[in-house]
């Protein structure tokens, strides 16, 4: 069903929830309803953002790779790489880093895996 699904050291059906736990995490930080973040569309601004920044966790903090997070986000993987690349570039700025670090932090203990 998934494809050939990669996350490191992870279980084939826990890279589905993995995302999904960024997913869910990235939009109530940015209060943006998970069902527009999860659309088939684009979206607001602020949903591509938070979809974008979940594509990146999902990459940084459980290691799921681009072919993983886009079937993860029926997305394609170009659209992924171009996600992760521009949340990257979105690093320079300070306070968009400071508060990413907080995210992917508490994301890494929520799902047990330590700061």
């Amino acid at each position: 069903m998934y494809g050939n699904l990669e996350a490191a050291n992870a279980p084939r059906e826990t890279v589905p929830r993995r995302a999904g736990l960024a997913q869910a995490f990235v939009a109530h930080v940015y209060d943006v309803p998970l069902a527009e973040m999860r659309g088939a569309k684009r979206g607001h601004p602020r949903a591509a953002l938070a979809r974008q920044v979940a594509m990146y966790l999902s990459h940084v903090v459980f290691g799921m790779h681009i072919s993983a997070i886009a079937v993860a986000f029926a997305r394609h993987k170009t659209t992924v790489h171009h996600a992760l690349k521009h949340i990257e570039s979105l690093r320079d700025d300070a306070q968009f880093d400071g508060s990413l670090r907080v995210i992917e932090a508490t994301l890494r203990e929520a799902s047990g895996g330590g700061a």
